[in-house]
């Protein structure tokens, strides 16, 4: 089985930046959050996109998580809502569950 952990992008719907790694809740551009409607996809080279032992560490397999309160999404490592404080224990939504049957993978052009 193949271990390698490829860092989707995404793009702000605010100022429309292309690309903005997965890592990054904000876009590196404007500040704006990204949403619970934000689409991930995988980059056109993914060789490039591969992530080293390290930051593959951090990283997790679970999906993020919406919160119920303010509607913030959060990492999937994030025990509490970064936009309210609200325990994730309370969440009921992740983005698996906002997306499914959404096509997440298509490269954007």
């Amino acid at each position: 089985m193949d271990s390698r952990r490829i860092e989707g992008l995404w793009d702000c719907g605010y100022c429309d930046q292309k690309g903005i790694l997965a890592r990054y809740d904000r876009c590196r551009t404007c500040g704006s959050a990204r949403s619970a409607q934000t689409i991930f996809y995988l980059p056109k080279d993914i060789e490039k996109a591969v992530l080293s032992d390290e930051e593959r560490a951090k990283t997790s397999n679970a999906p993020d998580w919406l919160c119920d309160y303010c509607g913030s999404l959060n990492s999937a490592d994030s025990m509490a809502c970064s936009g309210c404080g609200s325990a994730r224990e309370r969440a009921t939504k992740d983005y698996a569950t906002l997306h499914s049957g959404t096509e997440i993978n298509a490269p954007r052009g």
